[in-house]
C-alpha cells in the first residue's frame, strides 16, 4: 500500500522554483516545453525527491541526518498525474523508496541515515536564509562542458520550506536539503542549464572542514557527447558526491524557405487554395513551406504555438510568399471553422495536428493513451474535413500522414499505431462515400521533429523530400 499519493500543480512548481533557484522552461513554460523532449512541462525531479523524503520522514519524530543518497530519475513526472510513494525498510539504517504512476517507476532511492540529535548539526555552516535569485538559464557548449565550473551559494528559505516539505524540513539539518536545493539549481540553470535533464545522484554526507563554507562547489568528471550525459563532481557542506543529467536535445528546426524553395518548381502548386492543419511547426511547417514555395495560396493553423505561427510566416513573407495562419483546436472548434475561413474555400487539405506523441514505458496498451491520440488524429481529422466539405467546399485533395509504425507495430507506441491505422480507414471510407476527392494517407518513415527528439543522437531522414514527393503524388494530374 502506498505511504502518500499526490500530484503535481503549476502552482506547485512554482513555489519550488522560487525555493530552489531552477526556473528552467522545462518545469514552468507549456509553450516553450511543447518543444523539448517531453513535449509538455515535467517536474523538477528533485521536488518528487524532497516530496518522498518529507513522506518516509513524516513518521519520525527525531533528527535524521542523511549519510549517502542514491538516486535514479527513471521517468518523467507529468503535471495534474497522481503518483504514489512506497517505502521499504531494510534496516535501522538503510531505507529504499519508490515514486511510481501507473505502475510505472518515475524515481528510485536508496538512503542510509542516522537518527541522533548529535549527528544533525556537526558543522553550522551561514546559509542565506533568502531565496535564489531568479537568473537566466545558461546554454554551455559541448566545449563548455568538458570542463565546466563554478559555485553556488547555499539558500534555504525556512518557511517556504517548511511548507513545502514541513517534515524533511523538522528532521534534516539546513545544509542537506540546501544542497539539494542547489544541485537542482546546477544542472538545470548552470550545467547542463536550460537543455538538461537530471538523471541521478550518488551523495555522501560531508562534514569535512573543507565544506565549512555555506557555498557548492561543482566541477565536470565526465562527459560523453556520444550518449548526451555529463557527470558532475559536487561538494557542499551537506554532502559531496556526483550527480548525473542529460544533455537534452534542442528543438528540431525545419529547413529554412529558402532552402526548401530550391526544391520545388516556382508554379508546381498554383492554383491550389491549401489548408494545412496543425502547420506552425514540425512536417506541417515544413508543408506550408512547399506549398507556397510551388505557388499555392497557403493558410495554416496553429493550436498554442501563436509565436511559432507568426514566425513562419514572416519568413515566407520576407522571401516573397504568403501564408496565412489562424487559431484552430482541433477538438473543439470544428463547427467554426467554416467562420473562421470566411469566403476563401480550400482545394486541398493536409492534416498534420498532433499532440506530444507519449510512449509506453511499460509496453501495455493503454486506452486512455490511445483515447487522445484518436482525439486528435481520427475525430479531429474527420471533423475538420465535414466541416471543410460542407461548406460550398471546392476541396479535391486530402494529405494524410500516417506512419511506418502501422505495419512495424512498436510495442512501446502500440497506442499511436492503432489510432494511425483507424485514420487509415476513416480515409478509405471518406474516398468512397465521396468519390470527388482524392486522398494520399502515405506511411511516413521517422524524420526529424520534435517529437522524434531523442537523448541518442541518429541520423533520420530529411523530410522535405519526403513531403514533397508525397505532395506530388496527391497533385498529380
Amino acid at each position: 500500500m502506498a505511504l502518500r499519493t499526490r500530484s503535481f500543480s503549476t502552482d506547485d512548481q512554482l513555489a519550488f522554483a522560487r525555493l530552489s533557484g531552477d526556473y528552467n522552461p522545462i518545469h514552468l513554460d507549456p509553450i516553450a516545453a511543447r518543444r523539448f523532449l517531453f513535449g509538455q512541462p515535467v517536474v523538477h525531479g528533485m521536488h518528487a525527491l524532497l516530496w518522498a523524503l518529507d513522506g518516509w520522514l513524516e513518521a519520525s519524530s527525531a533528527p535524521t541526518r542523511l549519510a549517502r543518497l542514491k538516486v535514479r530519475f527513471r521517468n518523467s513526472i507529468a503535471f495534474n498525474v497522481g503518483v504514489e510513494l512506497d517505502v521499504e525498510s531494510k534496516d535501522a539504517a538503510n531505507v529504499r523508496f519508490e515514486v511510481t504512476a501507473d505502475g510505472i517507476s518515475l524515481l528510485t532511492a536508496n538512503v542510509a541515515y542516522e537518527t541522533a540529535a548529535s549527528v544533525v548539526t556537526p558543522i553550522a555552516p551561514q546559509i542565506s536564509s533568502l531565496i535564489p535569485p531568479r537568473e537566466a538559464c545558461r546554454e554551455p557548449t559541448s566545449v563548455e562542458l568538458q570542463s565546466a565550473a563554478g559555485q553556488l551559494p547555499l539558500c534555504l528559505e525556512p518557511a517556504l520550506a517548511a511548507r513545502l516539505f514541513p517534515h524533511a524540513a523538522r528532521a534534516l539539518p539546513a545544509e542537506q536539503i540546501a544542497t539539494l536545493l542547489a544541485a537542482t539549481r546546477v544542472v538545470g540553470m548552470e550545467a547542463p542549464g536550460r537543455n538538461s535533464v537530471l538523471a541521478g545522484l550518488d551523495l555522501r554526507d560531508n562534514q569535512s572542514p573543507s565544506a565549512e563554507r555555506a557555498v557548492l562547489s561543482y566541477r565536470t568528471e565526465d562527459f560523453d557527447e556520444r550518449v548526451s550525459r555529463l557527470e558532475l563532481r559536487l561538494d557542499a557542506p551537506g554532502f559531496a558526491g556526483t550527480v548525473t543529467a542529460f544533455v537534452r536535445p534542442e528543438p528540431q528546426p525545419q529547413p529554412s524557405f529558402n532552402t526548401v524553395r530550391a526544391l520545388v518548381r516556382p508554379d508546381e502548386f498554383r492554383g491550389e487554395r491549401a489548408l494545412v492543419i496543425g502547420g506552425s511547426r514540425g512536417l506541417g511547417e515544413l508543408t506550408v513551406k512547399l506549398l507556397a514555395a510551388g505557388g499555392a495560396d497557403v493558410w495554416f493553423t496553429y493550436h498554442r504555438g501563436a509565436a511559432d505561427a507568426k514566425s513562419v510566416a514572416a519568413e515566407l513573407a520576407a522571401g516573397g510568399a504568403i501564408a496565412r495562419p489562424f487559431a484552430y483546436d482541433v477538438r473543439t472548434d470544428a463547427e467554426r471553422l467554416p467562420t473562421l475561413m470566411g469566403d476563401w474555400r480550400p482545394t486541398l487539405l493536409a492534416y498534420f495536428a498532433t499532440p506530444y506523441i507519449a510512449s509506453s514505458a511499460d509496453r501495455r496498451f493503454s486506452i486512455a493513451r490511445f483515447q487522445d491520440f484518436a482525439a486528435y488524429y481520427v475525430a479531429g481529422f474527420g471533423e475538420a474535413f465535414a466541416a471543410v466539405r460542407g461548406s460550398g467546399s471546392d476541396l479535391t485533395r486530402v494529405l494524410y500522414p500516417s506512419s511506418v509504425y502501422v505495419h512495424e507495430l512498436p510495442l512501446n507506441l502500440g497506442e499511436y499505431a492503432a489510432a494511425k491505422a483507424a485514420a487509415e480507414t476513416l480515409c478509405q471510407f471518406l474516398a468512397k462515400s465521396h468519390p470527388d476527392v482524392r486522398f494520399h494517407y502515405p506511411r511516413l518513415p521517422r524524420m526529424a521533429t520534435d517529437q522524434t527528439a531523442s537523448l541518442i543522437r541518429s541520423e533520420l531522414p530529411e523530410g522535405a523530400p519526403i513531403l514533397l514527393a508525397a505532395l506530388r503524388e496527391l497533385c498529380a494530374k
